[in-house]
């Protein structure tokens, strides 16, 4: 408690604050958090320049890569005289094309870019590049969404989180302190067995989190254990906030019957991160379209939507290292010209659909967030697609489809991996296929478990 209320004043005063406002790597995030704050109020006319200057930016940097000076040259477009109409001239960019493309879509030195990874929501893992100028806006960004949550300076953050990067940060001593400065804590969602739900609530419950950020299914399960056990969370005193999948409508009632508090959904990837978020309203979503350029197009004639789903394509305006323009990033949504009471000037997303990551219940007793097996995949070369299925607690059948330059020692690390997880004494078939199809809702899914427990 003692320790507590000793980081809580370190982390609250002014003098932190003022610091970190003044150092040379904060101020230019400062300044963009405090713009952010204010572009999402702007007038139609004064948005639609700000977004065109920034897309003529995104060109003008895109000419340096080889794949995208061609594609401008092709389409006929001058960075210079572009306007956001002329974004329809242009091809869309998928997971196949950046797999395939590589190193010819960066328009920076490898050695000025950071590399990522990602699994996606179509089960396709790619591996792809970001510079500093996106990550500096996805911090301000992350600080407008909280506040949009209710968040104040220094209050307290709990994470149910599970992406092996950040895990890894947290576990290194620069990451527990950055993490401590930011008065968070972080719990794995990786591993949501019984015994450590309750091990999170009991901390929690000393640590009395002013908001929780987590993956949507993870604390939906925390909220059904909860009130299983009738043990009534003191805890977040402001919000939750929730990301990684879609927020089922079942979902959000058990969770806000059960913590009493606000719900804050966030829309985004790990390919293009900050693309919408609730405010209170809670009519939708706002699209930060400081950061993105999103489309909502019909499937079968390729036209803009509103008010009825769509295939969701997103442009990155951020990241001038790898461009991601008019990125086919795997999801249906509605967007909506609808505008919020909260006088925020935004499209509205009122809903994304097919975001939905299995939880894998095992038969040692613990339950396994179903992102966990697409991150064994992150940053693989030689396996182009992938579905892991779950057929009973100790029946498992994992569907490659392998790229070009497969290796199968690169497949075996992944087998011995689940396995760790899973238990060696279960049933783990792997088998090759062509193609992995969709599903029935026409959406892909690369987890997929069949043993269910409760409403999941």
């Amino acid at each position: 408690m003692i320790l507590q209320q000793a980081q809580d004043l370190i982390c609250k005063s002014r003098l932190k604050k003022s610091i970190s406002s003044f150092l040379p790597s904060k101020r230019r995030k400062w300044k963009l958090y405090h713009n952010k704050g204010n572009l999402l109020r702007l007038a139609e006319p004064e948005k639609k320049r700000f977004q065109e200057e920034k897309f003529k930016n995104l060109l003008r940097q895109a000419l340096n890569s080889s794949y995208y000076s061609g594609v401008l040259e092709k389409a006929g477009l001058n960075p210079d005289n572009a306007a956001l109409e002329d974004l329809k001239k242009l091809p869309f960019l998928t997971k196949e094309i950046i797999r395939r493309q590589g190193d010819s879509l960066l328009a920076k030195s490898k050695s000025r870019l950071y590399q990522n990874a990602s699994g996606g929501s179509t089960g396709e893992p790619i591996v792809f590049y970001q510079d500093k100028n996106y990550r500096d806006n996805v911090w301000a960004t992350m600080m407008v969404i909280l506040e949009m949550c209710g968040w104040y300076y220094g209050a307290r953050i709990a994470r149910i989180w599970g992406a092996p990067q950040d895990k890894r940060r947290f576990r290194t001593l620069r990451g527990r302190l950055i993490y401590f400065f930011q008065n968070t804590r972080f719990y794995d969602s990786f591993n949501m067995s019984e015994e450590n739900m309750l091990k999170y609530h009991y901390d929690m419950t000393k640590h009395r989190p002013d908001i929780i950020i987590c993956y949507a299914s993870s604390v939906y399960l925390l909220a059904k254990l909860l009130k299983e056990k009738g043990l009534m969370p003191s805890y977040p005193s402001i919000s939750i906030n929730t990301s990684a999948e879609t927020l089922l409508p079942h979902m959000r009632s058990t969770v806000t019957e059960v913590f009493g508090r606000e719900i804050y959904d966030k829309y985004g990837s790990r390919e293009i991160s900050g693309i919408a978020c609730e405010c209170s309203a809670h009519r939708g979503l706002h699209v930060f379209e400081d950061n993105v350029i999103l489309e909502c197009l019909d499937p079968l004639t390729g036209e803009d939507v509103y008010e009825k789903p769509g295939e969701l394509v997103v442009t990155d305006l951020n990241n001038l290292g790898m461009p991601f323009i008019r990125y086919r990033i795997g999801d249906m949504g509605v967007i909506s010209r609808e505008r919020c009471p909260c006088g925020r000037n935004t499209l509205m997303l009122k809903k994304v659909s097919g975001r939905i990551t299995d939880n894998f219940y095992l038969k040692n007793g613990r339950i396994v967030h179903g992102e966990y097996f697409t991150h064994l995949f992150y940053g693989k070369r030689g396996i182009k697609n992938f579905r892991f299925i779950q057929n009973r607690e100790d029946d498992f059948l994992l569907h490659i489809v392998k790229d070009t330059d497969y290796a199968e020692d690169c497949l075996k690390q992944i087998v011995c991996d689940i396995k760790k997880v899973i238990g060696e004494n279960t049933v783990l078939k792997v088998e090759f296929k062509d193609k992995i199809p969709d599903t029935a809702t026409g959406k892909y899914r690369f987890t997929v478990s069949k043993v269910k427990k409760g409403c999941l």
